[in-house]
């Protein structure tokens, strides 16, 4: 299995979660890294929005990966259940790149040659539009899981004031050792939580690279089956 086939397979579930909010993760079992038991937390920059040692680009222009055609202007992809219905595919990450790659090929062999660079154009125009929305939304959503872990962090802090509180009084004062108990209790599990929320960040962070590989490889083959 390559890199970018095992990445795509262990990071579905993350996906989902930048995509539709890091609640989703936080009750889901982590994703792991291959070669590795468990992936290791980086420290938390509280100074900073963005996790990631890769760095923030937060738009790809047509320009970066497209030869072909002008596609200023070029629009209406929607209008064409064939086309919606195949940008769906091409844009899901559980499709196989190969399989997408087919089914570009079998699409531009379906069309006269006289409309075949025209159709393939603007299978182009709508594919980059739904790729880029996705990564945009991904981008934003590790912006959000990052500021969620500064929050996280510092319920953490005052919960280990409120026990080192606890602890002064605890041994005098019954009812603060059973208080103690509790919000040791629960400083545990909320630290086990943000650790194992920490430790998917790198994998978090390597969506976006692995959505512009597939925009790249799937704008490559549009381009080979084109005639000009």
């Amino acid at each position: 299995m390559t890199r970018t086939a095992h990445l795509l397979c262990s990071l579905s579930l993350l996906a989902g979660a930048l995509l539709f909010g890091p609640a989703v993760l936080a009750q889901a079992p982590e994703p792991t890294i291959e070669g590795k038991q468990e992936a290791e937390a980086p420290p938390l920059d509280k100074t900073k929005e963005w996790p990631c040692v890769q760095r923030r680009v937060d738009t790809i222009s047509v320009g970066q990966i497209w030869d072909g055609p002008s596609v200023e202007g070029v629009s209406g992809w929607f209008r064409d259940p064939k086309l919606v219905e195949l940008i769906e595919a091409l844009s899901s990450r559980r499709v196989q790149v190969e399989k997408a790659e087919a089914a570009i090929k079998a699409y531009a062999e379906s069309l006269p040659e006289g409309e075949r660079d025209k159709q393939l154009t603007l299978l182009f125009a709508g594919l980059f539009e739904k790729v880029s929305g996705q990564r945009r939304t991904v981008m934003g959503g590790i912006v959000k899981y990052q500021k969620s872990q500064i929050e996280r962090s510092k319920e953490l802090e005052r919960q280990t004031s409120e026990i080192a509180r606890l602890q002064d009084e605890a041994s005098s004062n019954e009812s603060a050792a059973k208080e103690l108990a509790a919000a040791e209790e629960k400083f545990n599990w909320a630290q086990r939580i943000f650790q194992e929320r920490q430790s998917s960040i790198p994998l978090a962070c390597e969506l976006p690279v692995l959505i512009e590989e597939r925009l790249y490889a799937l704008t490559r083959s549009i381009r080979e089956n084109m005639k000009s």
